[in-house]
């Protein structure tokens, strides 16, 4: 289902390879690999809750099959939302940088795969690795795994050459998946790694506070406003048009999310509303339990969503 969606973003023009850099069938994997994982008892909590409330029994085969299918296509758009988040300027230095430290190196090259830069590890014998682990039948590491193992080196190996030559031994380590990576991905694991580990080493400086606010009240309120009905109009297909909550329930989380950015942005704000105390204000009887296995991940994505977003048009605005 997953590989039939994108092979007919890709046949719209829709599927922007030139970000993605994989081929469908790699891509679909990644894309629901966070519907099979799996809890400590060995469930699948992420099918178990979009099943709950189903009666499957009930059901005919085919009436489940489009019930599956609305929760593949959601996963898989909004994973391709996230995929394309990536592909900004700082990507693009980084990717030229990494192809002038590839010119350099004999151990590894870029071959060109149905459009697509690959890099290559370099046999033993000097030869691209184009055997088994590199056909089309193999599969790229994960992007989340590949990070991992960067992420581990990055404060001692700030630079692109260090963090490939982390890469290509990580490749090698993994006789399972393939020898070579697409260009473009590879790039974005490492700009995560750098990421992930600023995130936790940097530290703002402190600043002076001005006696008077860098935004009214009404300016902020107007910001907040924008930014929930641009997510809402960008969100709505995935979450109501497939199926995954009703239109009551896709609106309750907005006038929520305006009560948690609200209390986030303008004073005096509220430091102790938590998600399930904004979102139990719209949903009648929603129980801690309910919150935590039907509502928790959608809410809390969408709220970092309209977050960014809000913070995007505060920071042009000042």
């Amino acid at each position: 289902m997953a590989c039939a969606y994108l092979r007919q973003q890709q046949a719209s023009g829709a599927l922007r390879e030139d970000v993605l850099g994989e081929e469908v069938e790699d891509l679909a994997m990644d894309a629901i690999a966070e519907l099979f994982e799996r809890n400590e008892r060995g469930q699948f909590p992420e099918l178990r809750r979009y099943f709950s409330d189903r009666d499957l029994e009930d059901q005919s085969p085919a009436s489940v099959d489009d019930d599956l299918r609305r929760l593949v296509i959601g996963a898989v758009t909004d994973w391709l939302f996230e995929a394309y988040r990536a592909a900004d300027r700082s990507l693009s230095n980084l990717i030229q940088n990494l192809k002038r430290v590839i010119d350099d190196r004999t151990d590894v090259s870029l071959g060109r795969r149905g459009g697509t830069l690959w890099v290559e590890i370099e046999s033993a014998s000097g030869e691209a690795g184009m055997g088994e682990r590199t056909t089309s039948a193999g599969r790229s590491i994960p992007m989340d795994v590949l990070e991992a193992h960067l992420t581990g080196t990055v404060a001692d190996a700030p630079s692109t050459s260090d963090l490939l030559d982390v890469a290509v031994e990580t490749l090698q380590a993994h006789s399972e998946y393939r020898s070579a990576y697409p260009l473009t991905r590879l790039a974005q694991v490492m700009r995560a790694a750098r990421v992930r580990v600023q995130a936790v080493t940097d530290h703002d400086p402190p600043v002076d506070v001005p006696d008077a606010p860098l935004l009214q009240e009404d300016e902020i309120e107007a910001a907040i406003e924008r930014s929930l009905v641009a997510v809402r109009k960008e969100k709505h297909s995935t979450y109501v048009e497939t199926g995954k909550i009703d239109e009551k329930t896709y609106m309750a989380y907005f006038m929520a999310l305006h009560d948690r950015l609200e209390a986030r942005f303008v004073p005096p704000g509220d430091d102790g509303m938590t998600h399930y105390d904004a979102l139990s204000r719209y949903l009648d009887d929603l129980s801690q339990d309910e919150y935590r296995s039907q509502h928790r991940s959608r809410f809390e994505y969408l709220e970092q969503c309209a977050r960014e977003h809000l913070v995007h048009r505060l920071r042009e605005v000042v």
